[in-house]
């Protein structure tokens, strides 16, 4: 309730690799825009992904991770 109030939103960025600050920042000014709140990023880094980002923003993910990417294509071919 607290960051309804504060128009704030956390934001979980989960990468295969570490992300620099460039990035964080064009992530964080993206997703100001999209949400229309502020935003107070996080990040952690996960090998398995293999590549890309998945972005948690309160009940909306955003999945752009290459093993989600294969694991549709493998549905798809199936």
């Amino acid at each position: 309730m607290r960051a309804e109030a504060e128009k704030s939103i956390d934001v979980v960025v989960t990468s295969a690799f570490d992300l620099d600050e460039a990035q964080k920042q064009k992530i964080s000014a993206a997703m100001k825009k999209r949400m229309g709140r502020d935003i107070r990023l996080s990040c952690k880094t996960d090998r398995e992904l293999l590549g890309g980002i998945i972005i948690r923003a309160g009940d909306k993910v955003i999945d752009g991770s290459a093993r989600t990417k294969l694991s549709e294509l493998a549905t798809a071919l199936a």
